[in-house]
């Protein structure tokens, strides 16, 4: 039986505002395995080189996931707590101490690891520190920034040791008055700077996820197909092939 092609207006923009839409989300899925996949490249490729030295003059231009070492002192009575920290399901803080560069006019802040958080909440503990000078190794990361839900929260949870939600470092250079670097250090499991303290360094690893973004490209490209199937479907109409007789 033969058929003719009558889509309604209304349909042909609905169908071609929803293939659009799912279209549009599956190359962004497509295009974000491809960035996780240089992200990866380019952290492979920093892990694998030579170690940084922050002693160097002028200070060298510093990156995330960047291997790194740093001779000089901390700054003990800076020392702060971040809150909310997740280890083995457990919750606790990061250690985060001020750490004086030698030879230099840089300070940068150091991730000294994990510690878990008391009965009582605000009972903080109370993490010693090697004051000498020392050398430091570590890898270069990104602090964790200010979550959207907080709002202008901004000022130390407690003040003995203090305790942040999140990591400001323009909050933080305003409190103590001086610059720090845009990277925290986190310190290298492996670190002899305090071979007896209690911190644990088991830091999240970078995980490029591309099974998953490339399951939801295949997901939306799926949706734009049976959108394509459904205004077809529906736009085919059966011919009139009857005639009137007197």
């Amino acid at each position: 039986m033969p058929y003719t092609f009558k889509p309604t207006f209304s349909l042909s923009v609905f169908c071609l505002i929803l293939f659009g839409v799912f279209l549009s989300l599956g190359i962004w899925q497509v295009n974000r395995v491809e960035e996780k996949e240089l992200q990866q490249h380019v952290i492979d490729q920093r892990t694998e080189q030579h170690p940084l030295s922050l002693n160097q003059s002028p200070t060298p231009d510093i990156l995330p996931y960047t291997k790194a070492t740093a001779t000089g002192k901390y700054r003990e009575s800076e020392q702060f707590l971040l809150d909310n920290i997740i280890q083995n399901g457990k919750p606790g803080f990061y250690v985060i101490t001020p750490f004086e560069i030698e030879d230099t006019d840089d300070v940068i802040l150091v991730n000294r690891g994990w510690v878990a958080q008391q009965k009582v909440r605000l009972d903080l503990p109370k993490v010693t520190i090697n004051s000498s000078n020392q050398t430091l190794h570590g890898t270069l990361a990104k602090p964790r920034s200010k979550p959207v839900i907080l709002g202008n929260i901004d000022s130390p949870i407690s003040d003995t040791p203090p305790l942040w939600y999140y990591m400001d470092a323009e909050h933080f250079e305003k409190t103590v008055g001086y610059s720090i670097l845009p990277l925290i250090l986190r310190l290298a499991s492996t670190s002899t700077a305090n071979p007896d303290s209690p911190l644990i360094r088991q830091w999240p690893k970078f995980e490029a996820k591309t099974g998953m973004h490339i399951g939801y490209a295949i997901q939306w490209f799926v949706f734009a197909l049976f959108v394509l199937i459904a205004f077809f479907g529906t736009s085919f109409k059966k011919k009139n092939t009857g005639s009137e007789h007197d």
